[in-house]
């Protein structure tokens, strides 16, 4: 977030492709007069994915638009609450008053509250609604979800506008309402579940088994990349339209945010409905009545030990994002950095994975595989390793900063790590067997979405216990933990045969 630009479009999306695994052995083959009578009933591969690109952009674009002007929002609220019947009131204050330890504490820990309640909530109702999709379709579970998202924006937005009348602890219902569906993580999750039913994982014009085998991994694998690559355009449009509203009011971007979510919702009738017998029964189906897959206890007394080496870095991966929301408050709190200038890390953020996912890593590591005939794994291991070295490495250098000068360096040596949750997912594959890869990847989203419930308000409350750097070198630790473990990760000669028994 290896090897060559093909093998890293079909490892990026390969944790996405859930059941429908292209490189599962378990693979089912459909006459060519069934994909002929589907692609006749189904529109265009293109349109298909311009569709997904453009609900995987407003998901994205609705989640990171919001980042700065809900920091600001928070603020003002706690200030107003706390200057209320003080000599001269909230007026005037807020460029200055707002930045005293008193605010910026409740702040701080009222997001961490929040950030743990929306963590439970994926973590309880994610996989139930993910079931729910295979008999109601997945459609109308997104729709639900979607629902639930605009409701729960709107409970905070009337909070907010309100801080007279509403404490802004009463942001915590709005995680309550998340219970329908599970909000927009959850959405996307079962976004990606109805483009692996919607994509064909075949291009039926390529006869010759090998023509045909590469063509099956670049087809869908490659359809899924563009619509991941719609995340960093939405991510450098979002953090820069918030950098430029914000200061004139953070009720733009709000506002900007729930007709994100209702043009979501309006786009889903277009999508394509995903045929039953475009997914014949197997072992790899969901609803397969025989031959069910292995459950997550039994795959993991199985396992070997790369899975669980890497378990630390699935878990520190997921700080990465709530680190750079800390970091917005900490530049305002003791560099008077504007929260709306904040923004600007994430529009750094997604231009450097940009060039790195897009561009410099695929050519980098095909040229590697060829020249040197290196072998997949051992490439995806190096990036592994170097991923949460250079965010170890970031956090210590934001935790040290005495200005801020050198903030844009540390976002940049930081955000070059964020690769790590990818290459350890292509890692895992060449250990786990083909049938065993939708259970664990299963149990890995919800092994991160406790994480969240936990790693989420743990940091924010101890950023809110010191209101200063500290909190930078505690996420190091976490991140040097996960170079400890990676350091004993072995490629041994039985996953390489794993492997070359799946591609084979």
């Amino acid at each position: 977030m290896a090897s060559s630009s093909l093998h890293s479009h079909l490892e990026t999306t390969k944790p996405l492709l859930s059941n429908h695994d292209v490189s599962s052995p378990d693979h089912h083959e459909i006459s060519e007069a069934q994909t002929s009578e589907l692609n006749a009933k189904s529109p265009s591969l293109t349109k298909t994915i311009a569709l997904f690109m453009t609900l995987h952009f407003l998901l994205a674009f609705t989640e990171l638009l919001l980042v700065a002007p809900l920091l600001k929002l928070y603020e003002e609220s706690v200030c107003e609450r706390f200057y209320d019947g003080r000599d001269g009131g909230f007026v005037g204050r807020y460029e200055d008053g707002c930045q005293v330890t008193e605010v910026q504490r409740d702040v701080a820990r009222i997001r961490g509250w929040k950030s743990m309640w929306d963590g439970i909530v994926v973590l309880l109702v994610t996989i139930p609604f993910g079931k729910l999709g295979d008999y109601i379709g997945r459609k109308k579970v997104i729709a639900i979800a979607l629902t639930g998202v605009f409701f729960s924006l709107s409970e905070i937005f009337v909070v907010c506008a309100f801080p007279k009348i509403f404490p802004l602890q009463l942001i915590w219902l709005s995680s309550a309402i998340l219970l329908c569906g599970g909000g927009l993580n959850s959405a996307s999750s079962y976004m990606w579940g109805l483009a692996a039913e919607c994509i064909p994982a075949t291009n039926r014009q390529a006869t010759p088994n090998h023509e045909r085998k590469i063509a099956d991994i670049y087809h869908r694998s490659h359809a899924f990349y563009l619509i991941f690559s719609a995340f960093y355009i939405a991510e450098m449009i979002a953090s820069t339209l918030a950098a430029l509203t914000t200061d004139i009011s953070p009720w733009i971007p709000c506002v900007l945010s729930l007709l994100s979510t209702l043009l979501a919702l309006i786009l889903l009738p277009f999508f394509p409905s995903p045929s039953p017998s475009s997914h014949p029964s197997s072992p790899s189906h969901p609803t397969s009545p025989s031959n069910p897959p292995p459950s997550l206890l039994t795959t993991l007394h199985t396992l070997p030990p790369t899975p669980l080496l890497t378990i630390p870095v699935l878990l520190v991966g997921i700080l990465r994002y709530t680190t750079l929301t800390i970091l917005i408050q900490y530049a305002h709190i003791h560099f008077s950095q504007k929260i709306s200038a904040g923004a600007a890390y994430y529009t750094e953020t997604a231009l450097i994975n940009t060039i790195l996912f897009l561009f410099l890593i695929p050519k980098l590591t095909s040229y590697i595989r060829l020249t040197y005939k290196t072998n997949p794994e051992k490439i995806d291991l190096f990036l592994v390793r170097a991923s949460v070295a250079l965010m170890c490495a970031g956090s210590l250098m934001l935790g040290l900063l005495k200005s801020n000068t050198y903030i844009p360096i540390a976002v940049a040596i930081f955000a070059s790590g964020f690769g790590s949750r990818v290459s350890a997912l292509a890692l895992i594959s060449y250990s786990i067997p083909a049938a065993s890869q939708p259970v664990v990847y299963a149990g890995i989203t919800v092994l991160e979405s406790a994480g969240h419930a936990v790693g989420d308000p743990l940091m924010l409350h101890v950023f809110a216990g010191s209101l200063d750097g500290r909190v930078f070198f505690v996420v190091a630790g976490f991140y040097f933990c996960a170079v400890v473990s990676t350091s004993f990760i072995r490629i041994t000669e039985r996953e390489r045969e794993d492997e070359r028994e799946r591609v084979d």
